[in-house]
């Protein structure tokens, strides 16, 4: 990402990084990126209220861009990144239940969560293609985090879904017809993915009832 922001300023356009996953998995430094603007959805892996957000904009380009409600000061250049919140009356509820997933999360130590995520991704994604699933995930550690993606024909990707979730209380994600998205956030124990493992060799042998 940052070879492409520097990429994209030499020939005068503008760089938006799409985030919503990072924030909470790893550390991130927005700065060292060099993009110009970088959003995220805090509620996916820092556990923060949904509907939280955040925008970051570089200073030098914070002035091309146009609010989206125009409430007092939404035009006044002066007032750098405030303009962008003046939006009314705010979700107040939310925006402490950020800060304190925040705080939880430096609590705990962002480097030690992950550790966390990466060795349960790894662990999760081994057994997978031990079963036979085919890996849609870097086979490269450095280039995965806490998602494990795996295609497993001919298993119909939303039987299962809906056969996890209506018998057994396990959520997992996917894409037609047979891929699986499977999230290993830090607060899962070992023996919750033992679990997921266990039904879902349960169901892919056809023990179903």
């Amino acid at each position: 990402m940052k070879e492409l922001c520097v990429l994209a300023r030499s020939k005068g356009i503008l760089s938006a990084v799409d985030g919503a996953h990072v924030v909470g998995m790893m550390r991130l430094d927005v700065r060292d990126l060099g993009c110009d603007m970088y959003t995220s959805s805090p509620h996916k892996w820092l556990q923060a209220p949904k509907g939280s957000g955040f925008l970051y904009v570089r200073d030098d380009v914070i002035d091309r861009l146009w609010n989206t409600i125009a409430s007092s000061g939404w035009d006044e250049p002066k007032l750098r990144a405030e303009r962008f919140q003046r939006i009314g009356s705010s979700n107040v509820p939310a925006l402490w239940g950020l800060r304190a997933a925040i705080d939880f999360a430096e609590t705990i130590g962002l480097d030690r969560i992950e550790k966390r995520h990466r060795a349960m991704c790894d662990f999760l994604l081994a057994a997978m293609v031990k079963r036979g699933a085919q890996s849609w995930t870097s086979p490269d550690p450095a280039l995965r985090g806490a998602i494990a993606t795996v295609n497993v024909p001919p298993i119909a990707r939303m039987e299962l879904e809906k056969w996890m979730w209506t018998r057994h209380k396990i959520r997992i994600r996917g894409g037609e017809p047979s891929k699986l998205r499977l999230s290993t956030p830090y607060y899962l124990l070992r023996r919750d993915v033992d679990r997921f493992l266990e039904k879902f060799d349960d169901y892919a042998q056809g023990r179903t009832t």
